[in-house]
């Protein structure tokens, strides 16, 4: 069983999405940062100083020049009364760093521009100033400042570098590239300079510059792990496998205490994997836990692989530890929710999740994750079983509920499932979910007359729910009740103005049955400012202009509806009806036609226009 290559995991929220009416549901809304050792070298300018209130975190390789600090003034003779006192740069700087630290970053950037104005050579005062400009996000006054700063000194590697981190901030990468380059002509020791130009060389795809940078990275800098590591992923892309695993190699002897190499090495010795390599991988995923025993990806993979090997024992032991963790630690589950679902892993979520189980028997939120893994593999049963376990006080009941109810639906056991959503109706009477998808259930069953009073009944509970009034509408004009339907829809559009869907669907009844036609092309057309590329929308609107005898615009907007629509089989057939009104029966019988094979559906009104539209052309038979 194969690890995903670790540097393209996914950070996308998983939807669990349900048929039309089922909510996403979400997990992991923030991206996690697994806990690995950056091999990067990030733009921290609070290095550049005594004056910076933290010390830099920094590769552990790369080494910055001591920073001069301003001098202490000499102690000045006495004045006479009157007489002006010229400040001292150190007594502007110190007032800066009071202020510094009372968080006033404006008066401290004052006060540090007065100093610098008396010593303008102060490199040390320079570089407060750049940080000070990047704390307040002031990139351009940053980097006017570090191009002073270099003035100073064109040869100073240290300025040179923080103006090439600023050019590179800004995307100016051409003139961060030459910046680097220089550095590493004056200095070839400087480490520093190596990593940013060698990521901008990868990241614009450049192997053969980036190979070539790091390889001499390693004769000057020869103890540096981060050239070794950068070396072998060029390999991995050049596809020399072997290659990458001596520089993988040799970046665990230099820094043995580096996860991200042993992950590298788990993908080359799984490509392919053979008999020898098995030993090896569970080696590596053990030192990684070794390392950091909270290390939530090898926490995953390793039982995984212990599975897909035959060693289900081992499996079964490190998830249900999990498991068990999990109950204090919930990030594990979090992080499994989107590298399983959300890469629709759904075999493996279902191993992870019920081997979690073993260990937190009770816990609801892995009994739902387990849940929906067997349903996304159309295994029902074993999906509704953990949909019941799921408790009442969790977070995912109602979701379990609406679950288990579409699941029955989906196995063709729609009475069961309208059997189980009244159960729960009456066990939690006041709840909307319930209701709405009660009430689509009996929609769907063309029991109308139910789900009129169901969302009646949630209407008197929640009169403000514009989406059940935009039900209840929808369902009357189905059950034949169309003012009743006009009258719901005005009430949606009056809680929510900006409803597009009731907008277009008010609109669209107007036309339909020819009535307040300019009112109903207002409202799509305000429908259609609030979603300018919907379809559906359009059709709307083109079937105004049709009932208003507009044939030609109706033509022109139909055939765009039908355009976004891809081809549904309705406004196919409204692009027919406006062709044989404009006098275009060709047209007409070929949109006809077109509307017919699409349709998944007996459409017998359909099928006699095309039979009249024949005889039209053709003559009867």
């Amino acid at each position: 069983m194969k690890c995903p290559i670790l540097t393209s995991m996914t950070t996308a929220r998983i939807k669990f999405i349900g048929p039309n009416l089922l909510p996403g549901v979400e997990f992991g809304r923030d991206r996690q940062r697994l806990p690995w050792i950056c091999l990067h070298v990030v733009l921290v300018l609070a290095f550049l100083g005594a004056g910076c209130t933290q010390s830099p975190k920094i590769v552990k390789a790369v080494e910055s020049k001591a920073i001069e600090t301003p001098a202490m003034p000499a102690v000045k003779p006495a004045v006479s009364a009157g007489e002006e006192i010229e400040a001292s740069s150190y007594y502007y700087y110190t007032r800066s760093e009071l202020y510094k630290r009372t968080g006033e970053f404006d008066k401290s950037i004052d006060e540090l521009l007065k100093a610098v104005k008396i010593d303008p050579e102060s490199s040390f005062l320079m570089k407060e100033l750049i940080a000070l400009y990047l704390h307040k996000k002031d990139t351009t006054k940053a980097l006017e400042t570090a191009q002073d700063l270099v003035a100073i000194d064109p040869e100073d590697t240290d300025s040179l570098f923080i103006l090439a981190k600023l050019k590179q901030m800004l995307n100016q990468i051409s003139e961060a590239t030459d910046i680097y380059q220089k550095i590493l002509q004056l200095n070839p020791d400087q480490e520093n300079a190596y990593l940013p130009l060698g990521q901008i060389y990868m990241d614009a795809d450049n192997m053969d510059e980036a190979f070539n940078l790091y390889t001499n990275m390693v004769k000057h800098v020869p103890d540096s792990y981060a050239a070794h590591f950068f070396l072998g992923r060029i390999h991995i892309i050049r596809n020399n496998p072997e290659y990458a695993e001596k520089e993988f190699l040799k970046t665990i002897k230099l820094h043995p205490e580096l996860l991200e190499p042993r992950f590298e090495l788990i993908n080359i010795y799984q490509t392919p994997e053979t008999k020898d390599s098995i030993p090896r991988i569970i080696k590596l995923y053990n030192e990684i836990l070794e390392i950091d025993e909270n290390n939530i990806q090898a926490g995953l993979e390793l039982p995984l692989f212990y599975h897909y090997h035959g060693e289900e024992d081992k499996a079964s032991d490190m998830l249900a530890a999990i498991g068990k963790k999990n109950m204090e630690d919930p990030s594990f589950i979090r992080f499994a929710s989107r590298e399983l679902l959300g890469n629709k892993r759904f075999n493996d979520a279902a191993i992870v999740f019920t081997g979690m189980l073993k260990g937190a028997p009770e816990d609801s939120t892995l009994e739902f994750l387990a849940g929906v893994s067997y349903d996304s593999l159309k295994l029902t049963r074993k999906a509704i079983h953990h949909f019941l376990k799921v408790k009442p006080d969790s977070e995912y009941y109602k979701k379990s509920i609406v679950h288990i109810a579409f699941s029955y639906n989906e196995n063709e056991q729609t009475e069961k499932a309208i059997g189980f959503l009244e159960v729960k109706h009456r066990e939690l009477p006041e709840d909307m979910d319930i209701i709405t998808y009660l009430a689509a259930f009996y929609e769907g069953e063309e029991a109308y007359e139910k789900s009129i009073n169901l969302l009646n009944e949630g209407i008197n509970l929640y009169p403000d729910a514009v989406d059940l009034f935009f039900r209840l509408g929808v369902v009357q004009d189905k059950f034949g009740q169309k003012q009743a339907c006009i009258q719901s829809m005005k009430r949606a559009i009056e809680l929510d103005p900006d409803n597009a869907n009731a907008l277009n669907y008010l609109g669209y009844t107007y036309a339909d049955l020819g009535e307040n036609l300019d009112v109903a092309k207002s409202l799509i057309l305000k429908a259609l400012s609030l979603k300018p590329d919907d379809g559906f929308i359009t059709d709307s609107l083109g079937w105004v202009y049709y009932k208003k005898a507009q044939f030609a615009e109706a033509v022109s907007v139909l055939e765009k509806a039908v355009q976004l629509t891809q081809g549904d089989p309705v406004i196919i057939e409204h692009l027919g009806d406006a062709y044989q009104k404009d006098n275009r029966l060709e047209k007409a019988l070929e949109a006809y036609k077109k509307a017919r094979s699409k349709s998944k559906t007996a459409m017998p009104d359909l099928d006699a226009k095309i039979r009249n539209m024949e005889e039209q052309l053709n003559g009867p038979r």
